[in-house]
């Protein structure tokens, strides 16, 4: 019995500690990514004032497993904090301040929807994953619906159209906003995760189709 309990008690302490290590990168993924595309902004810049000598340094082995080690226990602590009400608060809080940082509030937002995408399941901007010919006819691109296009846009416009984002690779973060008409969108059956994987990596991830257990719906 007391090791059945051990058991489970370790059990019920890896899952806990699995949920705050998710819960904190919902939080930490969107804040460091968007940093570090400022950063590297930044250290491109200030490479041309920097002596070769420094530039040469290199981080060590050990170093970079103490910092990975770091950023794991980090990671699960900020989750944990985050599930708390005082956690959450302090998310609404930073979350509103960077909202007044130009740039990094655009970054933020968008990094925070694929990574809701990835690691929370929620529902995102994206609304469905569809094919549209682009950059030219005979050529497809991997899109995401945002919504129906309206106002001036569409009364210009002799079809319904639709707007379509077509994000680049392997960077998704910038792409391009496309009106497609309604009739020239190619629906796709995959998730809106499945569709962002495949776009983050070049196409080397393709998702599965038939889905498994629907082999016989295939068109």
């Amino acid at each position: 019995m007391g090791q059945a309990s051990t058991i489970r008690n370790m059990k019920d302490l890896m899952t806990k500690l699995r949920k705050s290590f998710f819960a904190g990168l919902l939080v930490v993924l969107p804040v460091a990514a968007s940093v570090l595309i400022l950063i590297g902004l930044f250290t491109w810049v200030t490479d041309f004032m920097l002596p070769p000598v420094l530039q040469d340094k290199m981080l060590t082995p050990v170093y970079r497993v103490a910092a990975f080690v770091l950023f794991v226990g980090f990671t699960i602590l900020v989750g944990w904090v985050t599930r708390l009400v005082i956690g959450k608060r302090m998310v609404s809080l930073s979350e509103e301040i960077i909202g007044r940082v130009p740039v990094l509030n655009r970054t933020y937002g968008f990094i925070k929807e694929i990574s809701q995408t990835f690691l929370g399941g929620r529902k995102t901007m994206f609304q469905r994953v569809v094919l549209v010919e682009f950059p030219k006819e005979g050529m497809y691109a991997i899109g995401f619906v945002t919504s129906e296009t309206g106002g001036e846009a569409q009364a210009k416009t002799k079809e319904q159209v639709v707007n379509v984002f077509v994000p680049t690779t392997p960077n998704p973060t910038s792409g391009f906003l496309l009106l497609v008409p309604q009739e020239k969108v190619i629906a796709l059956e995959m998730s809106v995760g499945d569709g962002m994987k495949m776009v983050i990596s070049g196409g080397s991830v393709v998702p599965l189709w038939p889905v498994v257990g629907e082999a016989g719906n295939g068109r």
